[in-house]
């Protein structure tokens, strides 16, 4: 799915981290997660749907 840039950068993604703190970024943020670089939109979608990690 193709994605607008400015689409990304307007839409936010909302994590909870474990100290149960949240976090609400732009879909293009860059966020490090397990030492890898991820676009807080690609991150959010890996964590929900289940397949971050299954490579």
């Amino acid at each position: 799915m193709l994605v607008k840039e400015d689409d990304l950068k307007n839409t936010r993604y909302q994590f909870t981290l474990s100290d149960g703190r949240e976090v609400e970024l732009a879909g293009d943020a860059q966020v490090e997660y397990d030492g890898e670089l991820h676009t807080a939109a690609n991150l959010f979608d890996a964590l929900k749907e289940g397949y971050y990690g299954r490579l």
